[in-house]
């Protein structure tokens, strides 16, 4: 088992790996939000672990094939 990751690790992590629907747009090279949520709908990008309708989603960016160098 992993030990626990300290508080300012923990912060790390989150600024690393969660990444927002404009976000990841860019990244993804995508020209609008609407597009990132038609690829998850189509099975090509994961459900976002972070879902408050209408307020926010986030992504882990280490989940997300095209933003780790492989499809």
């Amino acid at each position: 088992m992993a030990a626990p990751l300290s508080t300012e690790e923990f912060k790390g992590e989150c600024k690393r790996r969660l990444i927002d629907t404009y976000s990841l747009a860019l990244a993804l090279g995508l020209r609008s939000r609407q597009a990132v949520w038609t690829r998850v709908e189509k099975g090509q990008l994961p459900e976002p672990i972070i879902k408050e309708e209408s307020v926010i989603a986030m992504w882990d960016r280490d989940a997300i094939p095209d933003l780790n160098g492989h499809k």
